[in-house]
């Protein structure tokens, strides 16, 4: 019976140990979307986040995590791999936005302008 115990102790520690290198290799990232001339938020923008990395995947291989964004124009996305992820932001009125972040910290927070469309030019 000891040894019943020993070993389930010892699965209980190998178990918190994966679960805790797991959430020791993401990121907790909040993006705040803005109007690049009003300073206003943007809401209900679509957020995508995508890594192309193999290494940056995780065992469920997921590679892209996607969101809106709430009145304040915030979006909240838990478990994110740390890395360089690829960030594209669609919202109605406004250019797409695309950059890349680098996310090495436990939590992460960046503020994103987007811009209105520009006007079309012709040269005729």
């Amino acid at each position: 019976m000891r040894r019943f115990a020993f070993i389930g102790a010892a699965l209980l520690f190998l178990v918190a140990g994966l679960a805790a290198q797991d959430k020791d290799d993401s990121t907790r990232l909040t993006l705040q979307v803005l109007n690049e001339s009003s300073k206003n938020p943007v809401t209900d923008a679509h957020v995508i986040v995508r890594f192309t990395e193999a290494r940056m995947l995780r065992r469920d291989k997921r590679t892209s995590w996607e969101a809106k964004t709430n009145r304040k124009g915030v979006v909240v996305l838990d478990g994110i791999p740390r890395g360089a992820a690829k960030v594209q932001i669609i919202a109605k009125g406004y250019q797409t936005y695309g950059g890349e972040h680098e996310l090495s910290k436990p939590e992460e927070e960046f503020t994103i302008l987007i811009h209105p469309p520009q006007g079309q030019v012709s040269a005729y």
